[in-house]
């Protein structure tokens, strides 16, 4: 009896540690919601390959959201899984084949993905002429990226935008992925006011520790999840790491 009720118990968990992770990550959440009609639709009543593709990115096309502003943000996630299907058909007949899809197989799922297109773009020749080899797309212009990390970091600094530790945090994690470099906290400060032209001093715990926590856990995941998708809109690949238990750091 006792071992029915931990089992339960640990199965709630699961499935509400799984909610979290859909509510806190949309691709991953579209990737779930393919899983299960994978399941019924291909699985369950064999439905071709091809034609459950078109129904489910027909359908995640249509969805509806309150604003324009919340419209555009989540239209590149929308079509970064349209291509995960179109490009990677093979993971998405891996990953759903099998018995449960969860957050970790998305992750495994969509790392095969980044690095094989990835891959795909560094092998791909160039046509052997002077503008192409001269020439570089301004979105791989490192200096062009951090001139916009600045100036949404002045956006908080300013309080444009809210809450202002954010803008401290996004500084944070460039430390963290050294793009700048610096190892104590007046190194941090001179890198801060020298990257953003402040006087100001922040608050040094984010500089150390981007992802510290000292609020209600899922509130700083949204916040954190908002800078992911800064990071993603702007083309630098900076990991960020979530908390999945209400203590502080």
């Amino acid at each position: 009896m006792l071992n029915k009720i931990k089992y339960k118990l640990k199965s709630v968990g699961v499935f509400l540690m799984d909610n979290l992770h859909q509510s806190l990550h949309l691709e991953y959440r579209l990737l779930k919601r393919g899983y299960l009609f994978y399941q019924h639709e291909v699985t369950k009543q064999d439905k071709t390959f091809e034609l459950y593709v078109r129904d489910y990115l027909s359908e995640i096309q249509n969805f509806n959201y309150k604003t324009g502003k919340e419209l555009s943000e989540k239209t590149r996630i929308h079509a970064r899984v349209s291509d995960i299907f179109s490009l990677r058909p093979d993971l998405i007949k891996q990953y759903f084949s099998q018995n449960d899809f969860v957050f970790t197989d998305y992750r495994i799922l969509t790392k095969e993905y980044d690095t094989s297109i990835m891959e795909e773009e560094i092998s791909r020749p160039l046509p052997d002429t002077e503008e192409n080899i001269v020439e570089q797309p301004s979105s791989d212009n490192l200096e062009e990226k951090l001139t916009k990390v600045r100036a949404e970091i002045l956006k908080y600094e300013s309080g444009e935008k809210k809450p202002k530790h954010i803008g401290q945090r996004i500084f944070g994690y460039l430390l963290k992925a050294h793009y700048l470099n610096a190892y104590n906290d007046e190194q941090r400060l001179a890198e801060w006011q020298k990257f953003t032209g402040l006087g100001s001093k922040p608050e040094m715990s984010y500089l150390r520790e981007p992802d510290y926590n000292k609020n209600e856990t899922n509130k700083i995941n949204k916040q954190l999840k908002s800078i992911e998708e800064f990071f993603y809109l702007i083309g630098l690949n900076i990991p960020i790491a979530y908390s999945e238990k209400g203590k502080k750091k």
